[in-house]
């Protein structure tokens, strides 16, 4: 098992390479009756600006802020997973 390096800027970037190949593969569910389209979109929008800010926020050699927004769209992602809003392949 390899170590995680406590390097913000390099725990960061792997952090956010994971994420969106963890989105690529995922899926929102179309036909939910207890959940509007409008709130799944909304969720959906909300995680790809969080991922948005995570890139700005490395490329600004802020890490640690690129941690905390990565880690609020991997938060998003799950709870659509665990409330089976989303697949993931």
């Amino acid at each position: 098992m390899s170590e995680l390096s406590e390097d913000p800027t390099e725990r960061a970037r792997k952090y956010v390479a994971k994420f969106e190949n963890a989105l690529r593969s995922s899926t929102l569910v179309k036909n939910d009756t207890l959940v509007a389209p409008v709130s799944l979109r909304r969720v959906s929008d909300t995680m790809e600006r969080y991922l948005r800010d995570a890139r700005y926020y490395l490329n600004a050699n802020k890490p640690t802020t690129a941690l905390a927004s990565i880690a609020y769209a991997e938060g998003l992602l799950d709870a659509l997973i665990f409330l089976d809003l989303a697949t993931t392949k």
